[in-house]
């Protein structure tokens, strides 16, 4: 009773006047009909009741499909429901007519919002390598055309799919790798701006929480005053934060989980052998900065410095030099023992960068550069502009526990500093903790920093020799040389 009364309530909105065609028309000729079937629908939808959903649905789309873009949003997932069940019935008549009410969905949706064309024509794609996979050249095209159109708000599912038609539409026709070098190209043009926005997102929370954790800590040892942080005021900011770690994680791994599909699909085609034999021969005949910025993508993601490689960044530097010509400039003139020209490059980068992903990058390699110059405190400097923008940087710490177990420091107690790089590799493991069982990148973080917390484990001073200098196990020491740290005696 009360769910047809709410039908009736919102008929009657409709029956009163209302000014303008477009306000009339979105609800067809029979508003009535249309609003009570909408609402009957959702209501079985709302509690996954597909196939009593069906009809309603079906009576809104065919008489009244502009009433509510949510028709085209629930669409799928009935339509899918009822593939599922009439495949499992054996059903073959239904099982291909509902997958054509599917495709018929997303052609309808394209013509009543334009503006949704291209997310149309990627779930076309998709649904037609999914249930239709003979016909693999209109399912390429399909993706490659919604892939150009949508750019950075392509679904990951329909990323995914690309480069696995890609790689199906090259071995059918017998092609070159160029096909799926190139939707790789596409594909990536596409996963660098949202993983990086969907990190920074993510790590963006996590040092929302970390900031929060600290706070409490300052709070429990009587630093700042408990009615700005106690235990409760910290569980309703936490329970908050904890939500949208949730929900960004989510976005990140999903773009993560595709990035690494595709590089699955890619290794198979791009070594370092075969990518110079294919681009050795492009870049005889032509420069063309987009070539140039295909073949430096592709050598970093596969680690290859082979001269081609380097020509390529070379050539991209002079003829269109950036933030990223520079940095990949400062690489190779590290590896190379340029030094100088290294540090000169990486200047030059950060100059020019405006990501915080990007410039953090940059500083670890500048951080690097001054190591091996023995420019030690410039290192660290690097490493605290890092820290001072996302203070859950592992790899910060651990450049600074290098900084102090390497830099050969002279001691009031010999081999003390061993003690503060292993303060630094520690809080690296701490700040990679939190993330590091669903996110690789932290396990990495974690991992060399446990390693090389062992390693420095094994030089701290032997007992002996701190309690000829009247120390004992747990006091406080303060480090000097160019380290100037408190650490604990241990």
């Amino acid at each position: 009773m009360k769910r047809n009364m709410r039908v009736l309530w919102l008929a009657g909105l409709l029956m009163l006047p209302v000014f303008g065609v477009n306000a009339q028309s979105k609800y067809g000729k029979d508003s009535v009909a249309c609003v009570q079937n909408l609402s009957l629908y959702r209501d079985d939808y709302s509690k996954k009741k597909y196939d009593d959903a069906y009809p309603n649905w079906k009576a809104v789309l065919d008489n009244c499909p502009m009433a509510s873009k949510n028709t085209f949003v629930h669409g799928p997932v009935i339509l899918e429901y009822k593939i599922k069940n009439a495949k499992a019935a054996k059903d073959t008549a239904a099982y291909n007519s509902f997958i054509q009410e599917l495709f018929d969905l997303f052609e309808l949706r394209a013509n009543c919002y334009p503006e949704d064309a291209g997310y149309c024509k990627g779930q076309i794609g998709f649904y037609t390598m999914k249930y239709r996979g003979a016909q693999y050249e209109k399912a390429y095209e399909d993706l490659k055309q919604s892939v150009a159109m949508c750019g950075s708000s392509t679904p990951p599912a329909v990323l995914n799919m690309y480069i696995q038609t890609a790689e199906r539409y090259m071995k059918n026709k017998r092609l070159d790798a160029d096909v799926v070098l190139n939707a790789y190209d596409e594909i990536t043009e596409v996963l660098d701006d949202v993983l990086d926005k969907s990190e920074q997102d993510f790590n963006s929370v996590m040092q929302q929480i970390y900031i929060l954790r600290e706070q409490l800590d300052s709070a429990n040892r009587g630093e700042i005053d408990t009615t700005e942080m106690n235990q409760a005021i910290f569980e309703v900011k936490y329970e908050d934060l904890q939500k949208d770690s949730v929900k960004t994680y989510k976005n990140y791994s999903n773009y993560t989980k595709v990035a690494h599909n595709i590089d699955v699909v890619v290794s198979k085609y791009a070594t370092c052998d075969k990518l110079d034999t294919i681009y050795g021969k492009k870049l005889a005949q032509s420069s063309d900065e987009r070539l140039l910025r295909q073949v430096i993508k592709l050598y970093n993601k596969k680690n290859c410095t082979s001269p081609i490689y380097v020509k390529a960044i070379k050539e991209l530097h002079k003829i269109a030099p950036t933030a990223n010509t520079a940095y990949y400039m400062g690489a190779i003139s590290l590896q190379n023992g340029s030094y100088s020209e290294a540090e000169t490059y990486l200047k030059e980068a950060l100059s020019l960068y405006e990501k915080e992903s990007d410039i953090i990058k940059s500083y670890l390699l500048l951080g690097e550069t001054y190591n091996r110059m023995k420019q030690y405190s410039q290192a660290r400097e690097c490493a605290y502009k890092i820290l001072k923008k996302n203070p859950t940087n592992g790899r910060a710490y651990i450049l600074i526990g290098d900084l102090y177990a390497h830099s050969g420091c002279s001691t009031e107690v010999p081999g003390a500093a061993n003690w503060t790089a292993a303060d630094k590799y520690s809080k690296a493991m701490s700040v990679a903790a939190a993330t590091k069982d669903v996110d690789e990148k932290q396990q990495k973080v974690y991992d060399e920093a446990q390693q090389k917390l062992s390693q420095v484990s094994a030089r701290f001073p032997k007992a002996e020799t701190y309690f000829q200098r009247g120390l004992q196990k747990g006091q406080t020491i303060r480090v000097e040389c160019w380290i100037n740290e408190t650490t604990v005696v241990r």
